[in-house]
């Protein structure tokens, strides 16, 4: 039994839609320089301000960070609990 294909046959290549540009913007490169921000720029903050800020942002990501690790401790000790016996 022969197959009937030829070797032209089996390495032929899908041919591939030509890309053509019709101008529309997909999303705006404004403002995408690639340069470092100027420090200058930035607001000045006084030692005090800048400890507020932070420990604002602790108190504020602090009880879904307790959440998330209470939920390991949980499933961990389910885990133990389940193996063990």
């Amino acid at each position: 039994m022969e197959q009937t294909t030829s070797k032209t046959d089996r390495k032929k290549k899908k041919k591939k839609a030509k890309y053509v540009d019709d101008g529309h913007t997909v999303y705006s490169m404004e403002g995408l320089t690639g340069k470092q921000p100027d420090p200058q720029d930035r607001p000045q903050m006084t030692g005090k301000e800048r400890w507020a800020l932070i420990r604002a942002a602790f108190s504020h990501y602090l009880p879904s960070f307790l959440i998330v690790l209470g939920s390991f401790i949980v499933v961990a000790v389910l885990i133990y609990l389940w193996l063990k016996y």
